[in-house]
């Protein structure tokens, strides 16, 4: 009787040890058999719904949720290799109301009371850094995208989050360029209109060295207060100074400002090109057509881009018909960023093998891909390029005004719809 209680004591133990290896091994990350933690993928992105931003907030979640339909509807969510499952993605969305401290305060929501897997920042440096830095303090995987890369990289180190967007470098290039296609070249006066806020002070330090090292002539009046309401002094200095092109960038109502008060005072350059100002349709006509026309910008995508997402196929054509369908609205330039921004986090989701935060960030490091704004690939300082072109708002017959790619030397396969046309 004593051996056989011996015998089964032990056969029982076994079977425990045998068990508790099981468990452990499954319970390990990434171990094989291991139970996702959660039924659901969350994606968190805060937009510029409201505030000086909302035009770049546009169209959300109206194109991030054609992304996650397609996932959730074709692809029947995401797989992922240790769980041998797929999940479905669900995409919380916050107004960060276009303020840099909401954008801090909504991202840090996010993370604390949503538990999103994955975040992203979008829509110029005012709300991209704050997000970004939110993502860096608490480890949390994020994707930056739509900010000048210079003005995105001074706000770092950065361990969790990888960027793309143009730097400006390139963006000086292409501005320098436009400047030659209209016939101006060394010498010529160029004033410079920077706010003292993050997207400004960036630009202004590029174009203030470039511009000379070119050979024109910098009119430098200094940064002025990002809602300034009084331009006269800096318009006197550029009028004063014989300045014939004003370059810079603004928020839209402070280029409204400083345009309007320049017509008013009597400057009149022979060229204008200014970043993010009057970058979107509405924002162009809130100024004024007459005053508009001739205004020359970066132009960050349209429909005529040639490229196509790899995860969903759709191509900027299509994204643009589709809205006009379904909203009767002209598409903005930033809507395709948001689109490119929900396949930027997709794929990095798909490139993870389960949902500890270390493995999604070596998925978004991981990503090589082409998307609806074009390729992008992140190199060992956490950040990639995506394309530009330049543009020009040309009034039309009918009064409406009309953005035309006037120049494609910085990205040659996008193609150029019309002619650079002098001021009236």
């Amino acid at each position: 009787m004593k051996r056989t209680l011996i015998r089964l004591v032990a056969v029982l133990c076994t079977i425990f040890l045998l068990l508790a290896l099981v468990a452990c091994d499954g319970n390990q990350p990434g171990g094989p058999g291991k139970k996702a933690p959660k039924n659901v993928v969350k994606i968190g992105l805060i937009n510029p719904t409201t505030g000086p931003l909302a035009g770049f907030g546009e169209g959300c979640p109206w194109t991030e949720n054609l992304v996650v339909k397609y996932v959730n509807e074709e692809l029947g969510g995401i797989y992922f290799e240790d769980y041998d499952t797929k999940l479905p993605v669900e995409l919380i969305v916050y107004d960060s109301t276009s303020d840099t401290t909401k954008c801090a305060e909504m991202a840090q929501k996010l993370i604390e009371e949503d538990k999103v897997d994955l975040i992203i920042a979008r829509h110029t440096p005012e709300t991209v850094n704050p997000v970004s830095a939110v993502a860096e303090r608490y480890g949390v995987p994020c994707v930056a995208i739509e900010a000048p890369v210079d003005a995105w990289l001074g706000a770092g180190p950065y361990e969790w989050t990888y960027h793309s967007f143009w730097t400006l470098e390139i963006m000086y290039e292409l501005y320098s360029d436009m400047w030659k296609q209209a016939g101006f070249g060394p010498g010529t006066k160029i004033g410079i209109a920077f706010a003292n806020d993050a997207d400004g002070t960036a630009w202004a330090q590029v174009f203030r060295e470039n511009i000379v090292a070119d050979g024109f002539v910098l009119v430098d009046p200094g940064q002025y207060p990002s809602g300034t309401t009084d331009f006269s002094d800096v318009i006197g200095q550029f009028i004063e100074e014989g300045v014939e092109i004003l370059a810079g960038t603004n928020i839209t109502p402070d280029f409204a400002g400083l345009w309007l008060q320049s017509n008013q005072l009597g400057f009149k350059p022979k060229m204008v090109t200014m970043g993010k100002a009057y970058l979107l349709e509405a924002d162009a006509n809130a100024i004024g057509a007459d005053l508009m026309d001739g205004m020359v910008a970066e132009v960050w995508w349209s429909p005529h881009h040639p490229y196509s997402s790899k995860l969903t196929g759709m191509t900027p054509a299509e994204l643009t018909r589709l809205y006009l369908e379904e909203t009767g609205e002209d598409i903005t330039q930033p809507m395709g960023y948001k689109y490119a921004s929900l396949e930027l986090a997709v794929t990095a989701l798909m490139n993870a093998t389960n949902l500890e935060p270390e493995n999604i960030r070596d998925g978004i490091k991981a990503i090589d891909v082409e998307t609806i704004v074009g390729p992008i690939k992140y190199n060992d300082d956490h950040w990639g390029l995506t394309p530009v072109a330049g543009g020009q708002w040309q009034r039309q017959a009918d009064g409406s005004l009309k953005l035309f790619i006037i120049n494609n030397s910085v990205n040659p396969e996008i193609p150029v719809t019309g002619e650079y046309k002098p001021l009236p």
